[in-house]
């Protein structure tokens, strides 16, 4: 009886045990990879995210990790709205599978009305609303050209600034769909520019009797992806620039003399890219290193950087999330033309309560913290009055966020010690934010901002957070 007994526990703890871990001995065959809605995107697009190909034996107990990671990264090119992965039994042919890849391709064609601030973000033009000095204009850009994800942009930007160029991008060039490549150029001309920084906030000048700056840009690179989730680029341009007389004399703007400058620049940029969804990520990892060398000798210019960014999101139930970020930047040498030199309250390099400021230096390390709460976890919506799906079904969601966001700049130039007390000091901002998303790439984040200067503020972005 003891010995009956204790066969009946062994085998009871072993049952538990085994509900525990994964079946590994089941496995599916993929049959046949089937691609609907695709009208314009040629198969070999989609065929070269996906985490399986036809024939492949795959462990049961992976499959649906597989399948999920293949959806993300086919949304992650950015050619469709809507994507969906679904597998069915084959009648009569045990353990085999047939998948189909339904998508919904976005509106490829676009002339978008384009607006740009003479100010660094809108938040700091709302502090002027000077109307007259805005560039306006369009992007003509053709998404998806010949159905390969080639990509070419002309802009056209009219008003005080202007810019007119276009480029070219192909992203695959081989039978592998691991080599690219893309060129371009473009002509600005500019009667309103930013030139130093005082008391922490950005200097302009402007005219508008002539151009203060003239630029000539043209660039050629080269794209290496090697498996789904690494990325290389290699760019070399060139710049030529013109400044007026009125330049020549602001010190610091220029460290040569002369008025007509040129220079060649190396640009490399490797990326490791496990993020759910590149606009929005939820999920996953992001990891960049960046290498720049603006001009190969000594005059009349010779800049070197080096800035990397790591970012890390969690899921932790359906509606709570975690997201953090460290992007850190040094440059060589210390003392550096202006209208070159990037510190914070650039792009996304910035402090979220210190949207007013610039802080300038030759390196900086900036770290920021997210807790999000999903108010509208992420999802479709139909709009019944419209027939086409590229604009029908939309995806949508909302979410709150508790931030703090800290940050430090470097600068040992005396003069710029003397006037900007932000430099070479400790600097946080926190509070809550509200961000809505949508198709198309679309965030909208609102913020409310608490900074360590003791400064209260409602800023808006157009990006992630984090």
């Amino acid at each position: 009886m003891r010995r009956l007994l204790a066969t009946g526990i062994v085998l009871l703890i072993s049952g538990i045990q085994m509900q525990g871990q994964p079946d590994t001995t089941g496995v599916a065959i993929i049959d046949r990879i089937t691609l609907e809605g695709n009208k314009i995107t040629r198969p070999k697009i989609i065929l070269r995210e996906l985490k399986f190909d036809a024939g492949d034996t795959i462990a049961l107990y992976v499959l649906p990790g597989l399948l999920s990671k293949s959806k993300e990264n086919v949304f992650n090119t950015s050619l469709f709205n809507f994507v969906e992965i679904d597998t069915h039994a084959i009648p009569d042919r045990p353990d085999h599978l047939d998948v189909t890849v339904r998508v919904i391709e976005r509106w490829y064609i676009w002339p978008i009305p384009y607006v740009e601030f003479p100010n660094r973000n809108i938040n700091a033009w709302l502090e002027t609303f000077d109307f007259r000095k805005l560039t306006w204009g369009l992007n003509f850009k053709f998404n998806n050209a010949r159905g390969r994800n080639e990509t070419l942009t002309l802009l056209v930007h009219l008003g005080f600034n202007q810019r007119y160029g276009f480029t070219y991008q192909t992203p695959y060039l081989n039978k592998k769909q691991t080599w690219g490549f893309g060129f371009g150029g473009d002509f600005s001309l500019n009667r309103s520019l930013i030139v130093s920084t005082t008391n922490n906030k950005s200097d302009y000048i402007d005219t508008t009797s002539h151009f203060l700056q003239k630029q000539a840009n043209g660039f050629v690179e080269g794209y290496f992806r090697p498996n789904l989730y690494s990325h290389h680029l290699l760019m070399l341009s060139y710049d030529y620039y013109k400044f007026a007389d009125t330049l020549l004399k602001i010190p610091g703007y220029l460290t040569d003399s002369t008025s007509d400058q040129s220079f060649f620049s190396l640009f490399y940029k490797f990326k490791l890219d496990h993020r759910d969804m590149m606009y929005y990520p939820l999920k996953g990892f992001y990891f960049d290193v960046i290498l720049v060398n603006n001009g190969f000798s000594s005059r009349p210019v010779h800049l070197f950087s080096v800035q990397s960014s790591f970012r890390k999101y969690w899921k932790f139930t359906e509606r709570w999330y975690l997201a953090s970020g460290l992007t850190a930047k040094w440059s060589w040498p210390d003392e550096q033309p202006f209208f070159l030199q990037r510190g914070l309250g650039y792009g996304r390099d910035f402090i979220r309560g210190f949207e007013y400021y610039t802080i300038n230096g030759p390196w900086f390390a900036l770290l920021k913290t997210n807790v999000k709460f999903a108010l509208i976890k992420p999802r479709l919506g139909k709009l019944s009055f419209i027939r086409s799906p590229r604009f029908s079904v939309i995806p949508y969601g909302l979410f709150i966020n508790l931030f703090i966001d800290t940050g430090y700049v470097g600068n040992p130039v005396s003069y710029v010690k003397q006037n900007n007390n932000l430099v070479n000091t400790f600097l946080a901002g926190y509070g809550l934010s509200i961000d809505f998303i949508t198709y198309y790439d679309i965030v909208l984040d609102l913020n409310f901002a608490l900074n360590s200067l003791g400064e209260p503020g409602i800023y808006i972005h157009f990006i992630a957070p984090i």
